[in-house]
């Protein structure tokens, strides 16, 4: 094999690829990428088993081949090369000549031959998205899900279709991301999909541009394809929550309140908290929004905002600060609303087209 491409384009392709490979295998191939070249293009292949992130560049191919090399040290040398074409030629040994300007090595690969991404899957239906409104609705729910290896199905992230609205969605079972979002293809078949854990943080940043993704789905697997790259996994079997039940139309009271003003004032109140198990109240008064902390360790802190509230009840209700703050990083509204009831209810938020997360309160 022997290619030509740009350090950009070899760049870019592997850091989609790279994070697939796998970092500690008992089988040394699972840890390189695979370079296939043909015609005018490159293709990058690197999988972990349950994962395959493929992606393709224009090259220049001289001789066509393929090889495969460790990712993670192949990323790091590419990325470290001038801005300027790479040669990359393979021999009857699978050894891999990487030249660029006055910048030469030497890499020792493995065959092509004993790379393998697993059976190739037939898909029952597909639709289409826009890139963003799927990588939107990912960031905005990954946080949310659970990091308890023995809660499968809690660890991922469902795709839940009804009725032409696709739901992405994270619960740890203490709060509920979701983002909706309207399929426009006919044809869209209910179900749930459950993504593992890896995959679901992947897309966000394995996909990009601003064009289609065709997504594909059958019983035990999913792909996200675009016109340079695709992303395929495996599902996460067994049954979802049903996270639909626990959403009420209204909670029963409304604040407006701005986001960033919100989450600056929840920092620094919560800068006195030392432990995990410690809580931030927020109290409800009339146009007023009073955050507090203490600490056995440390002491206290409060701060005031100004919210759009009018009644004459006030409401106290305490939160972990660092579950209360994770959705504002990734909401966009310049205001938000909070939804909440009585103490030991969950509360809403609100702001961002098709999105809400609930959580549950804190007692004490």
């Amino acid at each position: 094999m022997k290619i030509i491409v740009t350090k950009e384009n070899l760049a870019l392709a592997l850091n989609k690829t790279a994070r697939a490979a796998s970092v500690r295998t008992a089988v040394p191939i699972m840890a390189n990428v695979l370079l296939e070249a043909e015609q005018d293009k490159l293709t990058l292949t690197a999988t972990d088993s349950e994962i395959v992130i493929k992606t393709w560049i224009p090259a220049l191919v001289e001789e066509a081949g393929a090889t495969t090399l460790p990712a993670k040290k192949f990323q790091q040398i590419i990325s470290a090369l001038p801005s300027a074409d790479i040669t990359i030629e393979t021999n009857d040994t699978d050894v891999s000549s990487i030249s660029c300007k006055s910048s030469h090595y030497k890499m020792n690969g493995m065959s092509a031959e004993q790379f393998s991404v697993g059976e190739q899957l037939q898909y029952d239906w597909s639709f289409k998205m826009k890139i963003k409104e799927i990588i939107r609705g990912f960031v905005k729910v990954n946080y949310a899900k659970s990091n308890d290896d023995s809660r499968k199905q809690l660890n991922g992230v469902v795709m839940s279709i009804r009725g032409g609205i696709m739901t992405i969605a994270a619960t740890d079972g203490r709060r509920l991301a979701a983002v909706e979002n309207t399929i426009e293809d006919e044809g869209a078949k209910d179900g749930d999909y459950i993504l593992p854990s890896r995959a679901s943080s992947e897309i966000a940043s394995c996909l990009d541009g601003d064009e289609d993704v065709i997504v594909s789905v059958n019983s035990s697997g999913i792909s996200f394809q675009t016109s340079t790259t695709v992303l395929t996994t495996k599902l996460v079997e067994g049954n979802y929550p049903n996270f639909r039940q626990v959403i009420p139309e209204n909670c029963g009271c409304t604040v407006t309140v701005s986001r960033v003003a919100l989450s600056e004032a929840l920092k620094r109140v919560s800068l006195i908290v030392t432990d995990s198990a410690e809580s931030v109240k927020l109290t409800f008064t009339k146009n007023t929004l009073t955050i507090f902390a203490a600490s056995a360790e440390t002491g206290e802190s409060s701060e005031t905002l100004e919210i759009a509230y009018d009644a004459n009840d006030e409401v106290t209700v305490s939160f972990n600060p660092v579950f209360f703050l994770d959705p504002l990083k990734v909401m966009e509204a310049d205001n938000i609303n909070i939804e909440f009831g009585k103490q030991y209810s969950p509360i809403k938020l609100t702001g961002d087209e098709g999105f809400l997360y609930m959580l549950m309160p804190m007692k004490g």
